[in-house]
């Protein structure tokens, strides 16, 4: 069983900050022109305990020999990690039931207001990458692992390995046809496992091999090589028909397992994103979850539906499918490693803490 520390060490809070403890979910986000997308996944960050203690002293560095797009988007980083510190900091000291994320969709590109449905996916990828991926501290100790895409040749057994750093892992969920006819509602451990399993590849698509000096049929698989503290699993539920020359949405079940196990170490559910509507192209977000660390009161399942917090129905997760929950799928799973140091608390800045204290006690909730 591999060795960590059993607490993160902050050391102690300095006198400009002021220590936050970390609360169960009781702070709504506000949904302003379809940002149900963007509400859920601000839900996810301020849920994760990791994320919201190490933003707090992130900085983030400009590359070496930096082209003039690397410039202009380490500028826009330098942004989004302020604007995260501080919507952390404002869900942190709020009071009122909700509040907003105005300040990130004013300085986010045009579509974020555009008020047109954004994939949530999409989203988390585009903001991970502007906080350096797994390039810089935060994302790289939070969210990233690695893995190994594995090749062998069938001929002479030669393996070639491929390494790879990823911040979500992409499981492709079966069309509900397959599984209705099987009879077996997938699980997510199944098709994490189908996602790693040795597959033997069509004779169609050889591959070259350098030991053979020649094209050969072979075998593939993937490893996980370092396994990260919080795995972001996406549920690949949209692809594109080429008979309706649309994107359409799988309502298959999935049973949604409260732990999963990669090698040694084992995963707990704490946040999951959930897809609302009847295709791509339409519907709303919304989430359920609680704290990724668990302590007094963190455990029970709460609802996120932009605004409006309230106990979770968890039936979804278990693939039985109400007539009520047909077109309710989740779609984006947040799972934290039970082997991972635990988040002793947040420091926030002083005058950081007191300006948005002041902000929220001036609003008027609505």
């Amino acid at each position: 069983q591999p060795q960590v520390p059993a607490t993160l060490d902050l050391g102690p809070c300095p006198p400009d900050a002021v220590e936050f403890h970390f609360e169960p979910p009781r702070v709504g986000l506000q949904n302003t022109n379809n940002t149900c997308y963007m509400n859920t996944f601000i839900q996810s960050l301020f849920m994760t305990n990791h994320f919201v203690s190490r933003i707090m002293n992130f900085k983030l560095h400009l590359k070496k020999n930096p082209s003039k797009v690397d410039k202009e988007d380490h500028e826009f980083g330098i942004k989004v990690v302020e604007l995260l510190q501080r919507q952390m900091t404002r869900m942190c000291v709020t009071r009122h039931k909700h509040t907003d994320i105005a300040e990130i969709l004013n300085a986010f590109p045009a579509d974020y207001r555009s008020g047109s449905q954004q994939d949530v996916t999409e989203t988390i990828r585009f903001v991970f990458d502007k906080l350096g991926g797994f390039e810089q501290p935060l994302i790289r100790e939070v969210f990233a692992g690695e893995l190994k895409e594995q090749l062998q040749c069938q001929v002479c057994g030669t393996v070639k390995s491929r390494p790879e750093t990823f911040s979500d892992l992409v499981l492709s969920v079966p069309k509900a046809d397959v599984v209705e006819r099987s009879g077996i509602i997938p699980t997510t451990q199944a098709l994490l496992d189908q996602r790693l399993m040795y597959e033997l590849m069509d004779e169609s698509e050889p591959v070259f091999c350098e030991s053979c000096q020649a094209k050969q049929r072979a075998g593939k698989w993937c490893e996980i090589v370092s396994p990260p503290a919080h795995i972001c699993v996406c549920l690949n539920r949209f692809s594109f028909d080429m008979q309706a020359m649309d994107m359409v949405k799988e309502k298959t079940p999935v049973q949604v397992d409260g732990n999963v196990q990669i090698g040694p170490f084992v995963y707990a559910l704490y946040f999951v994103i959930v897809h609302t509507g009847k295709d791509a192209s339409s519907g709303h977000y919304y989430a359920i979850g609680h704290r990724s660390e668990e302590g007094a009161g963190q455990g029970d399942w709460v609802k996120m539906d932009d605004s409006q917090l309230k106990p979770a129905d968890l039936s979804m997760l278990q693939g039985s499918v109400s007539e009520k929950l047909k077109d309710d799928t989740p779609y984006v799973l947040f799972y934290r490693c039970q082997q991972a140091p635990k988040t002793p608390g947040v420091y926030i800045p002083r005058r950081l803490a007191d300006e948005l204290r002041r902000e929220q006690e001036a609003r008027v909730e609505s």
